[in-house]
């Protein structure tokens, strides 16, 4: 029923969202999965307490295989619960407000127009590999104060590390995954023996102070990692199917530089018409009953919050990309205790680099094929070549 793993799923998915939408609010999928794709039965889920995201050991086996990918999973405030897990958001979230508002949106302005300076004396450019890719890696590092000469590994091992986020990571990938994993825990541990001289002792020591005792070293250094990798591949992806979509719409890019006013809800109809993240998992932990069927614990329900977000129950004309709509109760974020910890940075990064880009071009027209990059649970392109031109 659910087969993310086919590539015609992955080239497009949406067809096949509805299918589940129109065949009920939750169906059963085998003997232990269910999978819910409506709007009102997504968002009641990403709310209960009846689900979670500590899955047993034995399950992150199945998903990874033994080594570091498995370990980095089992620690990481992703996959908590309960107080460990408020004390994690509030650790890290205080890490990720270690530069100011105003701050974050000067060196993100600073580093977009840097980019564009050069594309568009160049004309034709890559938005994914240009754009969408180093403007979120120069700010989740910075915000952690990662030298800009050290940004280039960080990059090359977040973006490998990210694979560990998917149902089951394929044999092929877990050396190089778990490789990724220990590089950047080393380069954390290089901070820990110094923390006062190296920038990453900031965050080391909120650790410190805010979490004293509650959490071993090995935790610690793993969701440092997870929050300086988290805090840019999906913004990495968000950015790409925002180009993405105003390439394929051409008249709402248009419409949004008549209107720059729409750039806010621009962001939020890109996070619901192609939602960076398309699903996610949790295992039932007490019995519950929705959408007319009993859900036992230990059972594993699929929540499809692109499906949630094209559901014509809840949306006009869901399948229209209409940077103006309103309202616009999207759940491409996620929700509830688990609500995405870095979407005010990803939204923010979003609109600075469109702020940006519709002050500078006057137009924005693709040069070649719009290339997806398939993904499990990520939505995403590959390449996105286009001519461009100043204002």
């Amino acid at each position: 029923m659910f087969q993310p793993l086919d590539p015609a799923f992955q080239a497009d998915p949406y067809p096949f969202y509805r299918e589940l939408r129109d065949a009920g609010p939750i169906l059963k999928d085998g003997v232990t999965q269910f999978v819910a794709s409506r709007h009102e039965t997504v968002a009641a889920l990403l709310r209960s307490e009846a689900v979670g995201s500590a899955w047993p050991e034995p399950f992150q086996s199945l998903r990874m295989g033994e080594g570091a990918a498995k370990d980095f999973l089992l620690r990481v405030v992703l996959h908590r619960e309960g107080s460990t897990h408020l004390l994690l958001r509030q650790v890290l979230g205080a890490s990720m407000r270690l530069m100011t508002p105003a701050v974050t949106a000067q060196r993100i302005a600073e580093h977009t127009d840097r980019i564009l300076d050069e594309a568009l004396e160049a004309e034709t450019f890559d938005l994914v590999g240009g754009l969408a890719v180093p403007v979120p890696v120069a700010i989740s590092c910075e915000l952690l104060g990662i030298p800009a000469a050290d940004q280039p590994l960080i990059r090359e091992w977040g973006m490998e590390t990210i694979k560990a986020f998917t149902m089951i990571l394929p044999e092929e990938d877990r050396a190089g995954v778990s490789a990724a994993i220990d590089n950047l825990r080393a380069y954390i541990a290089t901070a820990w023996s110094s923390p006062a001289g190296h920038p990453l002792g900031r965050a080391l020591a909120e650790f410190e102070t805010v979490a004293e005792h509650t959490f071993d070293r090995d935790e610690i250094v793993d969701n440092i990692v997870f929050l300086l990798v988290s805090g840019f591949t999906t913004t990495v992806h968000l950015l790409a199917n925002m180009f993405g979509a105003f390439l394929e719409h051409p008249e709402q890019w248009r419409r949004l530089r008549a209107e720059p006013s729409l750039i806010g809800s621009a962001v939020e109809e890109v996070a619901r018409y192609d939602a960076p993240i398309q699903y996610i998992s949790r295992q039932v932990v007490q019995r519950l009953e929705i959408g007319g069927e009993t859900l036992r614990p230990n059972r594993v329900v699929h929540l499809l919050l692109a499906g949630a977000n094209r559901d014509e129950r809840v949306f006009d004309d869901p399948d229209r990309f209409d940077i103006g709509r309103q309202p616009n109760p999207h759940v491409g974020f996620g929700a509830g205790r688990h609500v995405c910890l870095g979407a005010g940075l990803g939204r923010a990064e979003s609109r600075g680099v469109l702020e940006r880009l519709v002050a500078r071009c006057a137009t924005l027209e693709p040069d070649g094929p719009l290339v997806r990059k398939p993904m499990q649970v990520f939505r995403s392109y590959e390449s996105l070549p286009v001519r461009m031109r100043a204002r």
